[in-house]
């Protein structure tokens, strides 16, 4: 009886060839071809003599990412988005930090008066004063003297023209400070307008801080 052949893949012969030969019976059709098929695939696939098979190919879906060899999902990279510059006119821009030690994040409220400085001010000590470091004369080559800072801040847009970065570098005691100004923040509403502290409506300016600190 002639067994009806159909064109399959090599591996999955070689697999069927192999259960056959485990589980102990011959089924119908066995021939020494397919002994011969089995050695020569086990002689192929020897590492020592540089020989192999390749895997099987799977195709990816559409619109998925795409398929590497073995079945297995080819990892995408992710393109970071270009960090924002220094703010135009900033006389404090420095260099980078090239040797980061550590980012302390903050943030801070002005609830009435719309004093975005103020906000400013307290979003960086709300990144720092918890913080105490009394190794940086051993990590930094100069000491406090050496330390670099990258100072970004998320300001709404609408108060960044009242921003006074002279004020807010009064927080840090140390090192060369760099300021980024971002568009971001939050104007919240307080619900209450009070002459008597300076507002001009019921907005709070809120802003966050994120500090580089290095050298």
């Amino acid at each position: 009886e002639k067994r009806s052949m159909s064109p399959t893949d090599p591996s999955d012969r070689a697999h069927s060839v192999a259960r056959a030969a485990r589980d102990g019976h011959r089924p119908k059709g066995w021939r020494i071809r397919d002994l011969a098929f089995l050695t020569a695939l086990v002689f192929l696939r020897s590492p020592a003599l540089g020989f192999t098979i390749p895997p099987r190919q799977q195709r990816a879906t559409p619109g998925g990412p795409p398929v590497a060899a073995g079945g297995r999902r080819a990892v995408l990279p992710v393109r970071a988005s270009p960090s924002p510059g220094p703010a135009p006119g900033d006389a404090a821009a420095t260099p980078s930090v090239p040797h980061v030690l550590f980012v302390e994040c903050g943030f801070g409220n002005d609830g009435h008066g719309q004093n975005v400085t103020k906000a400013a001010v307290r979003a960086c000590r709300n990144a720092i004063e918890f913080n105490s470091i009394p190794s940086i004369r051993r990590l930094v080559p100069e000491g406090y003297d050496g330390l670099r800072l990258s100072v970004i801040l998320a300001v709404p847009p609408k108060y960044q023209d009242g921003l006074e970065l002279e004020e807010v570098r009064k927080v840090f005691p140390y090192g060369q400070v760099r300021f980024t100004i971002q568009d971001g923040g939050m104007v919240a509403p307080s619900g209450i307008q009070i002459e008597g502290l300076g507002d001009t409506c019921d907005d709070m300016v809120v802003i966050c801080a994120s500090v580089t600190v290095g050298y």
